[in-house]
């Protein structure tokens, strides 16, 4: 996992969903890691797509 932050200009998805659990805003830190989930799930089947048409083309 990457995390960082330069106050007031970067934030990372994973330290802002911590920060909510930090401030017992649990709908909001749900609704980012559901958003986080799904960018992965996504990314994933994109990646497994692409790589089962590069190998259809070998």
């Amino acid at each position: 996992m990457v995390g960082g932050s330069i106050p007031g200009e970067t934030r990372t998805i994973s330290i802002a969903i911590y920060d909510r659990v930090q401030a017992f805003d649990e709908p909001a830190a749900g609704a980012m890691a559901l958003v986080l989930l799904v960018t992965a799930v996504a990314a994933l089947a994109i990646t497994n797509t692409l790589a089962r048409r590069a190998g259809k083309r070998d």
